[in-house]
Parts: C-alpha cells; sequence; structure tokens
C-alpha cells in the first residue's frame, strides 16, 4: 500500500502587500478637495459644517464619502425625514436630533 502524498509544492500563505504611499496619496487628496469644498463659498454653507466635521474627527471613511457625494452634486446628509413631521420641535429636540444625526455620521462605515 501506499501512502496518500501530494506531488505539489507545500504554499505558504502570505499577506498581501499594501502600499502605504497610494494609502496616504488617496487619504491626502480627499483632504486637500475637502479642504477646497469647505473654502467653497459657493457650496452650501450647512453642508460644509459636515464636511468640516469629518475632517476634524479624522473620519477618512466618512469624509471620503460626503466628498464623493459633494462632487457627485448629492446631498450630503439626507435629513428629509425631519421635514416630514408637523409638530413644532422644541430647541432642546432639535439638539438631540443633531446630536443623533453626528453620532450616525461618526460611526458610519469606513
Amino acid at each position: 500500500m501506499t501512502t496518500h502524498g501530494s506531488s505539489a509544492p507545500e504554499r505558504h500563505a502570505t499577506p498581501h502587500a499594501t502600499n502605504s504611499t497610494t494609502n496616504q496619496t488617496i487619504s491626502d487628496a480627499v483632504r486637500r478637495r475637502a479642504h477646497a469644498l469647505i473654502n467653497d463659498r459657493t457650496f452650501d454653507a450647512s453642508e460644509r459644517v459636515w464636511i468640516r466635521y469629518a475632517l476634524e474627527t479624522n473620519d477618512i471613511g466618512g469624509l471620503a464619502e460626503l466628498v464623493r457625494r459633494a462632487d457627485a452634486g448629492e446631498p450630503i446628509i439626507d435629513d428629509s425625514h425631519l421635514l416630514e413631521e408637523k409638530e413644532e420641535l422644541s430647541p432642546e429636540e432639535k439638539l438631540e436630533r443633531l446630536a443623533a444625526m453626528i453620532a450616525r455620521l461618526a460611526i458610519s462605515p469606513k
């Protein structure tokens, strides 16, 4: 009887190489574009705030998505659900909702 063996050479898994230069370049490009949008006074001021927030909190994934949306002419934050309400909100309720929107932005997938 013969033993079952493999004639193929054993392959060792190697980790995928990452190019930190490319990753940093993409990050730098997104940051530069974000700064340009923040300084662009023709761009909606409330949307510039969200970009500034993502930039200041170093949320690269969120920042990249916001910049992509801005460049595509899409709304940065979909707050249309706030317009559907017929009731008057107190300042405290408005602040709570704004805080919730910021929290959602901060924990968005990167």
